[in-house]
């Protein structure tokens, strides 16, 4: 734009070196000099306008004034309207000639000097002008929009991403700690019946059935993590236990799996009873699946942290609710020097009491007065539809 009007500019004053206020020579810089303001025209429009004027009054340029008119809308007209049209005002004041007595008396030629130093040259430019400005918000908008919303979509990816890694944490230290406790807890107990065979093979068959069934849980879930069909190569060896644990999550009531788990803590040598209060029924999954690791996370942290403590589960089925709760008594002594035989990383529990929020239940966990330690879930139980 700044070149166009710079190369009119010394093109006219070339062909009329007396239209200007000074000598031909000074006319002609003058007239050249009457485009360079123009590149302020973005930052501010008003100024070059006003110069546009002084050049359009001095009759050192005629190209200016135009191009002065399409900036201010173009750039001024997205942010501000009224000096928008207050300029177009002073335009429209510019242009009638209010010294020339003769104008006034030939309507026609007035008319068609307003058309053409009004319409065409300031209107048409300043409306061209809003128009492009408005484009330019409208589109600058739609940018600002469409990464907007990509960054949005990309924070929650992210934060699926996060919450997917934290339920897979949660489920694989479910799946995992409680059977590979129990392997470690009899396989500690080798030691001391190595003497005896039959024992020594009984601890051995636990072992295996624990290291089994583990192994199991383990390919269910990488299964279901790799699109939810199974393995290549694992279809036959797995099909059968798998329908098996999906039939037991499905039908049986928490109360039978909660036995089960009872039942292979006592045959680890931990005194474990169980109580069920009220009418056992079938409960959505969730709450089943909560109230079973619940259990399971409670026992595996006896496992750990009180081998041989008297453990007593206690399940109660109330008309709204279900109440699941694990107490323990304090750690039997043992021997100077030795310590814990399983590690702690100190996330079931927190593991846990989202596991039950999410099934929109409440947790309590906390030490006892005699040294024994106690955890107890409510959850929401309404019969399953």
């Amino acid at each position: 734009m700044v070149v166009a009007v710079l190369a009119l500019s010394v093109w006219n004053s070339t062909k009329n070196p007396y239209l200007g206020p000074a000598a031909p020579w000074a006319n002609l810089l003058l007239a050249g000099a009457s485009a360079v303001p123009l590149l302020l025209r973005r930052r501010v429009p008003e100024v070059v306008l006003a110069v546009a004027f002084v050049a359009e009054a001095l009759h050192i340029s005629i190209f200016a004034l135009p191009c002065a008119f399409y900036a201010e809308g173009a750039y001024r007209g997205p942010h501000s309207r009224r000096t928008v049209w207050a300029t177009a005002g002073v335009g429209l004041l510019y242009v009638i000639p209010w010294g020339n007595a003769d104008a006034w008396s030939h309507p026609r030629t007035l008319l068609g000097g307003f058309l053409v130093n009004f319409v065409l040259a300031i209107l048409v430019p300043l409306l061209l002008g809003l128009y492009v400005g408005e484009r330019r918000a409208v589109l600058a908008g739609l940018v600002e929009r469409a990464e907007r919303a990509e960054r949005e979509q990309r924070l929650l990816a992210e934060a699926a991403r996060a919450e997917e890694r934290q339920r897979i944490a949660g489920e694989m230290h479910d799946v995992v700690s409680h059977q590979v406790s129990l392997i470690v807890v009899h396989a500690n107990a080798l030691a001391t019946v190595a003497h005896d065979p039959k024992v020594t093979a009984e601890a051995a068959a636990i072992i295996q059935t624990a290291g089994r069934q583990a192994l199991t849980e383990l390919r269910e879930m990488l299964g279901l993590l790799r699109g939810g069909g199974p393995a290549a190569g694992d279809v036959q060896e797995r099909a059968e236990p798998a329908k098996q644990a999906r039939a037991t999550e499905a039908d049986g009531a928490a109360v039978d799996r909660i036995a089960a788990l009872a039942d292979s803590s006592r045959a680890a040598g931990l005194p474990v009873s169980l109580r069920t209060e009220g009418d056992p029924r079938p409960l959505a999954e969730p709450v089943e699946r909560a109230a079973y690791r619940v259990v399971q996370e409670a026992l595996t942290n006896v496992h750990k942290h009180a081998p041989g403590a008297a453990t007593d589960i206690r399940v109660a089925y109330e008309p709204r609710t279900l109440r699941v709760s694990v107490t323990n008594g304090p750690a039997e002594e043992v021997p100077d020097g030795s310590g814990p035989l399983l590690p702690s990383g100190g996330h079931g529990l927190i593991g846990l009491g989202e596991r039950v929020r999410l099934a929109g239940g409440d947790i309590e966990s906390g030490p006892l007065a005699d040294g024994g330690f106690r955890v107890l879930a409510t959850l929401p139980a309404p019969p399953r539809r």
